[in-house]
């Protein structure tokens, strides 16, 4: 019985979750950095999306889907891991709750980058060796290695935690693997150190939430100390010292070790929850505001992220956090609606419009205006409206122009 409420309330969190993110999928455009990966060099990211394309046809959902795919295959492999940490499937169900209102588990379910797929496979390493399928582990280990660089981490995690375990083959294994991954990907050592390690805090505690981060480096201090550690300790904390290292030269980018965190949440519901059931009752109360600050704070981050489009009616769009996914979607849109199908605009906003059928043109162009006093009654007026921020354009033909 319990084990059927619990299945339940899996598929309810995750029905929920993918309902959210498909709403987010709808109100993003195509970005710059997206639109180079669609429209650049065949790479892995390349293929992912041109496969959902194909699919679902040019447009946002078929460019987003199979990241989203990769979500929830990733909920599932989440909770099949926190089963072998916690000790309750209720604590299994929290773990996956904060593994899914993590900003950087949506940010990868939303946005085309490789941070959602090196989570699935790492998941999928970390269930295999959990579960003891030894053959299908060291299968998708090496496997890693030509998916990205990013498994360096993960590598060495490895590494260090065969050393622990005292089991040579895995440890050997570990330190080839990631020996190979710097041969083949390259490590990048010259020019001069450049301190970085506080825009690396910053982006975990954006990729966790501040109150979230703390536990995070709390838990990573506090099970130091203690014997048998776990395999997701390991990770945890040479994710945070190799990345808090490597920022001392160098600038580190969110898809490069989001992935290693986000799935450490397992371990930081248990060693929340075995925390607060030792306690008596009346000895809870700095536990429950702790987790209620964070989950409202969560909850509050998780809508933003996936409603983002509201802030209009507060901010700037200059101000706006996710700008950048904006606007071409929009202004393609008022585009076809007066038969306009190729123009010539700016070069960053030009393979944007491209993806939604605005082609190139050398006869017309889009240009801003400022001030509606300057409008041409005799030219085609364009008005893309975000929230209580309205952008107006003409277009503008060369001929008439020269």
């Amino acid at each position: 019985m319990e084990k059927n409420k619990n299945l339940r309330l899996f598929l309810v969190l995750v029905s929920i979750d993918f309902c959210a993110l498909i709403y987010g999928i709808n109100s993003l455009s195509i970005s710059e950095d997206e639109a180079e990966i669609y429209f650049g060099e065949k790479s892995l990211l390349y293929y992912i999306t041109h496969f959902g394309t194909l699919l679902l046809g040019q447009n946002d959902f078929g460019l987003r889907i199979p990241f989203l795919f990769f979500h929830v295959l990733s909920c599932i492999l989440l909770f099949l891991l926190a089963l072998k940490y916690t000790k309750t499937q209720n604590d299994a169900i929290l773990a996956l709750l904060l593994f899914i209102l993590l900003p950087g588990s949506v940010a990868s379910a939303l946005l085309v980058n490789k941070a959602s797929l090196v989570i699935l496979l790492s998941l999928a390493i970390l269930c295999a060796y959990e579960y003891k399928k030894q053959i299908l582990f060291y299968i998708l280990l090496i496997l890693a290695l030509f998916v990205d660089k990013s498994f360096n981490i993960l590598f060495l995690t490895f590494f260090f935690f065969g050393i622990y375990k005292k089991n040579s083959l895995l440890f050997t294994l570990s330190l080839v693997l990631f020996a190979l991954s710097l041969s083949f990907y390259g490590f990048e050592v010259s020019g001069r150190p450049r301190g970085h390690f506080l825009d690396t805090l910053g982006i975990f505690a954006a990729c966790f939430s501040p109150l979230i981060f703390v536990y995070f480096f709390y838990v990573i201090y506090r099970l130091s100390f203690k014997n048998n550690k776990s395999l997701l300790w390991f990770l945890m904390s040479v994710t945070f010292i190799f990345c808090s290292l490597l920022s001392l030269r160098q600038k580190l980018y969110l898809e490069e070790f989001l992935p290693f965190c986000v799935i450490s949440t397992p371990l930081l519901i248990k060693t929340l929850i075995e925390s607060y059931r030792v306690r008596l009752p009346q000895f809870r109360l700095k536990y429950k505001i702790f987790i209620q600050c964070s989950v409202i704070f969560l909850l509050i981050c998780y809508v933003v992220i996936v409603a983002n489009q509201f802030l209009y009616y507060f901010l700037e769009p200059k101000r706006h956090f996710a700008n950048n996914y904006h606007f071409a979607k929009e202004l393609s849109i008022e585009l076809k609606k007066q038969n306009i199908n190729a123009l010539r605009v700016d070069k960053n906003l030009q393979q944007r419009l491209k993806f939604y059928g605005i082609k190139d043109s050398n006869t017309f162009y889009l240009k801003s205006i400022d001030n509606k006093k300057n409008l041409n009654s005799n030219e085609k007026i364009i008005e893309v409206k975000l929230g209580k921020s309205s952008k107006i354009y003409q277009i503008k033909s060369y001929e008439k122009s020269i």
